[in-house]
């Protein structure tokens, strides 16, 4: 178990350096049409389907699962810390009545509407949740609220662009506190859901 997780993380150092090294060399050939995110997802693609090639046991793919704690404590740190060092406080404080709206009430107006249609379509058997009880398509809605526009930002963060530095303050605050509505959402639906099933 102890060579399955050194071998994890060596792999998960190899994956993050080749996401850096495409990062790097899209924006050292100025290639603007592929995000930098998208670039991640498809190295992402990638490596999943060799491991599905060239792994068959159990024991061999379940050394591949991603540990929420190696994301905690090793990845969650430093993307917050980007982003409150590079957040331009100015601009996001002297617009946070307009963020907080967006964020809050916007992810509440999703939740609502995914998870009501959702729950529509479930009744119409189209999508296998419970028709009777609306909680599991809420909590749907409410996961799938979480929208972290990445490569919007980066697109928009690029200085050939010349992007309105408003739109830019309003769209990644509002990424930053959508995130943090959509989690209390999520886990005041699975409480409430969890104490209906009892």
């Amino acid at each position: 178990a102890h060579e399955f997780g050194a071998l994890n993380t060596l792999l998960l150092v190899v994956v993050l350096g080749v996401c850096i090294l495409c990062a790097y060399l899209i924006k050292k050939h100025h290639f603007y049409y592929l995000p930098e995110s998208a670039a991640v997802i498809l190295v992402g693609l990638l490596v999943g389907a060799l491991a599905r090639a060239f792994f068959s046991t159990k024991e061999e793919l379940d050394f591949l699962t991603f540990r929420p704690e190696l994301f905690y404590f090793l990845l969650l740190p430093p993307i917050i810390f980007e982003a409150g060092y590079t957040l331009r406080r100015k601009q996001f404080f002297q617009n946070f009545f307009t963020i907080i709206m967006y964020a809050v009430f916007g992810t509440l107006c999703s939740t609502f509407m995914i998870g009501y249609l959702t729950f529509t379509l479930g009744k119409l058997g189209w999508v296998p949740v419970d028709n009777k009880d609306p909680m599991e398509a809420l909590l749907f809605g409410a996961l799938i609220s979480a929208v972290d526009p990445v490569a919007t930002l980066s697109i928009m963060g690029n200085p050939e662009l010349n992007c309105d530095p408003l739109l830019y303050s309003l769209v990644f605050g509002e990424s930053v506190l959508n995130d943090a509505v959509a989690i209390v959402l999520f886990h005041s639906f699975h409480k409430f859901y969890e104490t209906r099933q009892r």
